[in-house]
């Protein structure tokens, strides 16, 4: 059984990003019923729809390294997974399944090996706060402006879908300028968003450039190596001739000094 869990598990980043998006999946749920506004709902739906699309990435993901897909669908929850990828209120319920699921693997864990984990995987745990940060920021970022800017008759952003792509291109820095806050509270929504987008979003090119540049890097280290212990050897051997040459001068006049002598 400990087995089973330990191989269930993935790893701790990766089950504490699941666990927090699907515990903002489970938040949207009473933001959709406590919301009395249709734009700033739109928002919430949206991401709604992206989150179910991660999680049915997650259970593609997690159905096809299972040891054992039966048990893993039947016996793991495998099936709550499945349906929580589904975008109706009735399957959305079950969100809380991947919660505890992934609060019990960590526990089964213990703090140490947690540590260790998240230690020895500090790149990928870094990543995934990164993603999740820019989630949380591009939903409640949107919303936000979504609530400042539809009472202004001036406003260009007026739907859900204008205040997330708004937040969208604003975080990747890219600044389209079709859409853009004219009221004061949405300019200062925009400076959270943009100064907290900028290094975000660097923070995230920059691992996808390492990511790319690591093999090469590596490669050239390698082949690098590789020279140094060529010449290395080529060194060692130089050296242990001219050793045995010297001997053998040593040698040689110590026999012409023994036939003098004779």
């Amino acid at each position: 059984m400990r087995t089973e869990e330990s191989r269930e598990l993935k790893n701790a980043a990766y089950e504490v990003f699941m666990g927090a998006l699907s515990i903002l999946a489970i938040v949207n749920l009473f933001l959709v019923l406590a919301i009395r506004d249709d734009v700033v709902e739109s928002v919430v739906v949206i991401m709604d729809l992206i989150l179910s699309l991660i999680f049915l990435a997650d259970f593609t993901f997690r159905f096809l390294t299972a040891e054992s897909r039966r048990r893993y669908f039947f016996r793991q929850f495998g099936w709550a997974d499945l349906a929580t990828s589904i975008p109706i209120p009735e399957a959305k319920v079950l969100r809380s399944f991947r919660v505890f699921r992934a609060v019990r693997l960590l526990r089964q864990q213990g703090p140490d090996k947690l540590v260790h984990d998240f230690i020895d995987n500090r790149a990928q745990s870094a990543l995934l706060s990164v993603l999740l940060m820019i989630v949380l920021l591009l939903e409640f970022g949107g919303m936000g402006m979504a609530w400042a800017e539809q009472r202004d008759v001036n406003a260009n952003i007026k739907t859900g879908g204008d205040s997330l792509w708004w937040a969208y291109v604003t975080i990747t820095t890219v600044g389209y300028g079709d859409q853009y806050p004219v009221t004061t509270l949405g300019r200062v929504i925009g400076v959270v968003v943009l100064t907290a987008g900028v290094g975000l979003f660097a923070v995230f090119t920059g691992f996808l450039a390492n990511f790319f540049l690591a093999p090469r890097r590596r490669g050239r280290l390698a082949r690098g190596l590789e020279s140094l212990d060529a010449k290395s050897m080529l060194i060692a051997a130089r050296a242990q001739l001219e050793a045995q040459e010297k001997a053998s001068s040593e040698l040689r006049a110590r026999l012409e000094d023994i036939e003098r002598a004779l």
